[in-house]
């Protein structure tokens, strides 16, 4: 019953897909709006989860820009999930038409110099276009770590459509080898680094409150000694993403606990700045403060 009940959740998201793709950006766009509308209704603790982490990090707005950003944040979320369902079926010169890049000649030059590189992003605005479109855009062959869903056809259909376009997938744990093979073969490793990260991981600030953080990106970079860049793509008002490359430096950091906390603070950092200056585009409903919920 399980594998049937999994079955047909590939089987409505390829069908969801299908109509996706053969709508117009217009059209598409305002009914990822209306799915984010329903998602915020029908899940009260999630909404709280989402007011509570707003109201956290911005606590000088009034009520009703919280509420006006987490309706946003939402909408953005309905747009997204419509748009990468569409991921399957676009051409490269679709994806190509929707999404542009800045910068990327700052890791090819790296990559050039027999570097292997490490590459974060987070959940803000269509951070799966972001990874698809990527390697039409450079040749350089990037390895995605991802956490895969419990569901096993939905985790192979992810695999199918996030390769399309030459990445490979590396599941999150249990890769420590295979990482460093490809960081010596002079290739990139792409992840998201924000993620709630669990109570015995390092307290960064973030948005004004320390978080647990995942500090494998930062360990990676400095253990390794390959460059750090971090990629987050905006949407602008038309639907078209522009993705800009920012180093995140650390040549005068060295590989220990200090230095790689340094580097995860920095990495943070570069984060907020894009928080801050689009907050309707970051998935606030993460549980990005887990230890704090209690107070929500």
């Amino acid at each position: 019953m399980k594998t049937l009940r999994y079955r047909l959740v590939v089987s409505l998201l390829r069908g969801i897909g299908i109509v996706a793709y053969r709508l117009t950006h217009e059209q598409r766009t305002r009914l990822g709006c209306q799915a984010g509308d329903f998602l915020r209704k029908i899940n009260p603790y999630r909404r709280r989860i989402t007011l509570g982490n707003l109201r956290r990090a911005f606590p000088d707005r009034d009520e009703e820009w919280i509420q006006t950003t987490a309706r946003a944040s939402y909408q953005n979320l309905g747009v997204t999930f419509l748009e990468l369902l569409t991921l399957p079926h676009i051409t490269p010169s679709e994806a190509r038409a929707m999404i542009s890049f800045r910068g990327t000649e700052l890791i090819e030059a790296k990559i050039a110099q027999g570097h292997g590189v490490v590459l974060i992003s987070g959940h803000l605005s269509n951070w799966e276009l972001l990874a698809f479109a990527f390697p039409l855009y450079t040749n350089i062959p990037t390895s995605l770590i991802v956490a895969p869903p419990s569901n096993r056809y939905v985790d192979e259909y992810l695999k199918w459509y996030r390769s399309r376009t030459g990445n490979r997938i590396l599941p999150m744990h249990k890769v420590a080898r295979t990482i460093i093979e490809r960081l010596a073969n002079g290739e990139a490793i792409a992840m998201l680094a924000d993620q709630a990260a669990t109570e015995h991981d390092a307290l960064i600030p973030f948005l004004g409150t320390p978080a647990p953080t995942y500090e494998a990106p930062a360990a990676i970079a400095l253990k390794r000694n390959v460059p750090l860049f971090a990629i987050y793509a905006v949407r602008d008002g038309e639907g078209h993403y522009t993705a800009e490359v920012q180093p995140i430096p650390h040549d005068d950091l060295e590989a220990d606990k200090e230095g790689i906390a340094e580097l995860t603070r920095r990495h943070v950092a570069a984060l907020e700045e894009k928080i801050r200056q689009y907050p309707d585009l970051w998935a606030w409903q993460l549980r990005r403060w887990k230890t704090l919920e209690k107070n929500i």
